[in-house]
């Protein structure tokens, strides 16, 4: 079912019920008014007429049982009669049709006055005392005339049907006027096209729900076009750094396949051959452990973990493969309670994170070393800081050194895929580490990491 019909349905119904509601009230007080005020002239005729009769009460006689019998012949529609004290009827308009019994006669006694159905017609009855102090029963009758009662509900239902066919058509008119914006939306929405993610749904009324609605889909465009172009940028780049280690070593081969050549040529070709293959080997290593921190950041496994021993053991990891690198640790403030040594975060992880910022500052640097300086809170967070004596990074490209692929210019001349400080920022992100940089041209580079402290 369409918004718009379930909208004007909805709106139908809610209106039907109310109206209705109201349309009933109306015609119950309009019976009961028209009831009472029927029930009032009985009354008053039985008043009127007690009062003129029993003026004479001296006169009065029991009416004959034989007078009192109904005949089918003399139909009537309204009466007045009066019982004595013995319950004998002592006047009658029609005393044809004035037979009550004892027990009825007696609930009116009981009750002061009463209203009841009589056959086909109405009646009510109230007990009078005359001038000498005698009590009477009094009941007069007549045919309720439902004909106004009767119009009146015909006009509420020729009302009813009259105003929720207006509801029904101002409804429908005003729903597809209140959708009219979001089926602008959806169009706007349906014709961006991936070929270009630049457009952007148009503006509205600043202080409704569609504004937020449009901001809503406008931000997810941003994200959506930033992840397409991050995309096609990583392809890209991709290819890129996986075609040059690949053309250099089919050039090699290719050229040392043309002649034969001595056993030390050919044990330059195999180590610039393992050189090619182990820069593929670590970028695709790197791609895989981004590709990962990415797309299963859920079910990656955290633990309680100490920050120290990562840290050295990371330091040992580095000097194992470049043994030409120095990393010198200084640890300020260490706390008296080993628990507050410990992290919450993946091993692998985190170890992943600092072995390329060490080994980045170390490659950076002239002298191939960096200084790593931590220090350790009881309360708030645990800070690292690795220090490198590099030539720094120029201010343009602080706000660029996390995205992947990015090398800055001045570097060009050092192997490297870019993708290691990309992988950096992700998984610090993961973690929530906090990551600030802080660099001065030929001063070198600081990178000062605020961990999260375990509870």
């Amino acid at each position: 079912m369409q918004l718009r019909t379930k909208l004007t349905l909805q709106f139908i119904l809610i209106t039907a019920t109310i109206f209705t509601m109201a349309l009933l009230f109306i015609y119950a007080q309009f019976r009961q008014h028209t009831e009472n005020e029927f029930f009032s002239v009985l009354e008053s005729k039985a008043r009127m007429t007690a009062e003129m009769v029993l003026r004479h009460e001296e006169e009065l006689k029991p009416i004959t049982e034989a007078a009192t019998e109904p005949s089918p012949a003399l139909p009537y529609g309204e009466n007045i009669f009066i019982f004595d004290a013995s319950d004998q009827l002592v006047f009658a308009l029609n005393p044809a049709g004035a037979s009550m019994s004892g027990s009825q006669i007696n609930q009116i006694r009981d009750k002061g006055n009463s209203r009841f159905l009589r056959g086909k017609l109405q009646a009510f009855g109230l007990e009078i005392s005359s001038p000498s102090g005698k009590n009477y029963v009094v009941i007069s009758e007549g045919s309720f005339d439902n004909s106004k009662l009767i119009e009146l509900r015909n006009i509420l239902i020729f009302t009813f049907f009259l105003i929720i066919g207006g509801v029904a058509t101002g409804g429908w008119f005003f729903a597809r006027q209140a959708m009219r914006p979001v089926f602008q939306i959806v169009k706007a929405v349906d014709e961006i096209r991936p070929s270009d993610l630049s457009r952007r749904v148009g503006s509205y009324n600043k202080h409704n729900e569609l504004s937020h609605l449009v901001a809503t889909f406008n931000r997810l465009l941003d994200r959506i076009e930033h992840a397409f172009r991050m995309q096609r940028s990583f392809i890209s780049n991709v290819s890129h750094e996986l075609k040059n280690p690949l053309a250099a070593m089919d050039a090699q081969l290719q050229l040392a396949r043309q002649k034969e050549r001595s056993a030390g040529e050919y044990r330059s070709v195999l180590e610039s051959l393992h050189d090619d293959v182990r820069e593929i080997t670590d970028t695709a290593e790197k791609l895989l452990q981004l590709a990962r921190v990415h797309s299963d950041a859920a079910h990656i496994e955290f633990s309680k973990v100490r920050l120290d021993e990562i840290m050295l053991q990371t330091r040992d990891a580095v000097l194992k493969v470049n043994p030409e690198y120095s990393i010198v640790f200084e640890i300020q403030d260490m706390p008296e309670q080993e628990e507050h040594l410990f992290i919450l975060g993946n091993e692998p992880l985190l170890r992943t994170a600092l072995i390329n910022l060490f080994d980045n500052g170390c490659k950076f640097s002239p002298d191939k070393k960096v200084n790593v300086r931590i220090r350790f809170r009881d309360s708030g967070k645990h800070e690292v800081e690795i220090i490198d004596n590099g030539p720094g990074i120029p201010e343009e490209d602080l706000q660029r050194i996390f995205e992947p692929f990015f090398r800055s210019p001045q570097h060009s001349n050092i192997k490297g895929s870019g993708i290691g400080l990309s992988l950096v920022q992700s998984i610090l992100k993961l973690h929530g580490v906090v990551v600030d940089v802080f660099s001065a041209k030929n001063h070198g580079a600081t990178f000062k990491l605020s961990f999260p402290v375990t509870q």
